[in-house]
């Protein structure tokens, strides 16, 4: 069972005090599913704080956003798992998430699944929030249950209460510490909403099947947190200067991709381990080629200076995409179901002052934090190359 939000309030909120009061089989019932509730809820945040403060705490050349590998081998802390970009499916790992020895109401440990696209050992190609989770939600009928932040309504990652052993499950007993045990791997065990445990394709979950409890992490919950530091702003606009600066040589280099938009050819970047500068700095490296995807790339045709900004003449620029649009022109930039295309990337007006050659007009400075986490980063963003 997919566990909504805020159930997981309420159990942290708490009805203790009107249980303690009580003993009978539905109040104990309703004890144990609170307290399923609540271990679930603790680590959902704990996974959402690792994940938003990941650069600062012990990763000083990494990038925010990547969420850790489970624990594999039952020592209770996370590992490297898998190859890139394949999902990996173990137990919570409360060590290295600075939890307590969190149970649901049965006494199980609690398990956990992690895209390859969000996992930080080893790292995926790309991680920004146009990034795509791996894991389906499905309801009784079959139909996808619907996430907040993921195109596709997919999850990054999920938590998993097993509950107590259903018909045909043998479980050993359980440790007297999660993460002391060698039931890491015996997954078929104890999970019945997942049935498939690695590989780089999406995977359904069963939201109903068995007595799973389970909540989700996704795109949009990770980069809301994000987007509400009053410092995230300021490092993806570092990021982005640090690219500038790589394209900024003597002889802008080539636009892959390149459509003619007025007197400047637009596109993606060149990768950047054919380029120098800023952003192949060790502690800028991961996180430029993360946001490259979302960053477009103009050249003056001629090779002169054919681009008026508020601070001078460009022979190029560098605009950040930021989120995509919804609702009305909405942008649509999923993986896997073709190219994207340059509006589903770049605003109309930013498109119109690219082939008017007047940069003025567009803002030079990523607008964060939001008042209103919910709303995407929309306005294009940018930077003169001169």
């Amino acid at each position: 069972m997919f566990l909504p939000a805020l159930v997981v309030l309420l159990a942290v909120g708490g009805l203790g005090w009107l249980l303690s009061r009580q003993d009978s089989p539905a109040s104990r019932n309703l004890a144990r599913e609170m307290r399923t509730a609540q271990a679930l809820g603790l680590a959902r945040e704990a996974l959402l704080g690792f994940a938003s403060t990941y650069r600062n705490k012990e990763h000083p050349n990494a990038d925010f956003g990547y969420l850790p590998c489970p624990d594999l081998d039952g020592d209770g802390s996370s590992e490297t798992c898998g190859g890139q970009n394949q999902t990996s499916v173990g137990r919570l790992p409360y060590l290295t998430l600075n939890l307590p020895d969190l149970r649901d109401g049965a006494g199980e440990c609690l398990w956990y699944a992690v895209s390859g696209s969000f996992k930080n050992n080893p790292k995926p190609v790309a991680l920004n929030w146009d990034s795509g989770g791996r894991f389906r939600l499905l309801d009784d009928g079959g139909r996808t249950i619907a996430l907040p932040g993921d195109e596709a309504g997919l999850a990054a990652a999920i938590v998993i209460a097993a509950g107590p052993p259903q018909t045909g499950q043998e479980r050993r007993a359980g440790p007297e510490r999660c993460g002391g045990d060698n039931e890491a791997r015996n997954i078929t065990q104890y999970v019945e909403a997942i049935r498939a445990f690695s590989g780089t394709g999406v995977i359904d979950i069963q939201s109903s099947a068995g007595n799973d409890r389970i909540v989700t992490i996704s795109t949009g919950d990770i980069y809301r947190l994000l987007k509400g530091r009053p410092s995230y702003g300021p490092w993806l606009q570092k990021v982005l200067q640090a690219s500038a600066d790589c394209l900024a040589k003597p002889r802008l280099p080539a636009v892959v991709g390149p459509e003619r938009r007025g007197p400047v050819e637009l596109g993606q970047l060149p990768a950047f381990d054919t380029l120098s500068g800023p952003c192949r700095n060790e502690n800028l490296r991961d996180a430029a080629n993360n946001w490259s995807g979302v960053m477009r790339y103009a050249r003056c045709i001629d090779d002169t200076d054919c681009l008026a900004s508020a601070g001078g003449k460009c022979r190029g620029a560098l605009i950040f995409a930021g989120e995509r649009l919804t609702g009305g022109g909405a942008q649509h930039r999923q993986r896997g179901t073709g190219n994207p295309g340059i509006n589903d990337y770049l605003e109309p007006a930013t498109l119109a002052a690219l082939t008017t050659g007047q940069l003025a007009a567009l803002p030079s400075t990523i607008a964060l934090p939001l008042a209103d986490r919910d709303k995407p980063v929309a306005t294009d963003v940018a930077l003169c190359i001169p």
